[in-house]
């Protein structure tokens, strides 16, 4: 079987537009979470510049996970410098929360699909998540990172606890 897997920096992502689905989704994902890693970011070209940021992942009432992110001017992610409210990203990324379920972890957690893209890069990955005391952690299927989000087929379902998000 063919592995196939999206990775996508956020600074592509980010647009203005917003979305008018209605699709009401009950979830404990719902709204705006950050990474708790801090990481340097690159300008257009690759190069690194002295802004560190920290990315925004906001799960919306309707089914979409919109982009943002917070920059700071220290490597800590102390001082911040500015903030990027979340946008609909270039490329369509929508979620549905499918139930909570016991986990092999053993824990509480939930079923998760991540669909994203259109047309040839389309790309739809199922895996699991949980909440625990703020941090929302993820199977290593989804890439919930500073600068980057990712979702591949070839990651298992195992949670990650280093791949997790808090309520900022």
């Amino acid at each position: 079987m063919k592995s196939r897997s999206i990775i996508i920096g956020l600074v592509a992502l980010l647009t203005n537009g917003c979305n008018s689905d209605s699709n009401t989704n009950i979830s404990p994902l719902l709204g705006i979470w950050v990474t708790e890693s801090c990481a340097q970011s690159s300008d257009s070209n690759g190069i690194p510049v002295n802004v560190w940021v920290k990315s925004l992942y906001e799960f919306t009432t309707y089914g979409t996970i919109r982009l943002g992110r917070e920059e700071y001017t220290d490597s800590n992610c102390v001082t911040s410098s500015d903030v990027v409210a979340p946008a609909e990203a270039q490329i369509p990324i929508t979620y549905t929360d499918q139930g909570q379920v016991l986990l092999q972890e053993g824990i509480a957690g939930g079923d998760l699909l991540i669909e994203m893209g259109e047309g040839a890069q389309f790309l739809s990955v199922e895996a699991f998540y949980t909440i625990n005391n703020g941090s929302m952690c993820f199977s290593d299927a989804f890439t919930f990172e500073a600068t980057t989000f990712g979702i591949s087929q070839s990651g298992t379902d195992a949670i990650d606890f280093n791949n997790c998000l808090t309520m900022p």
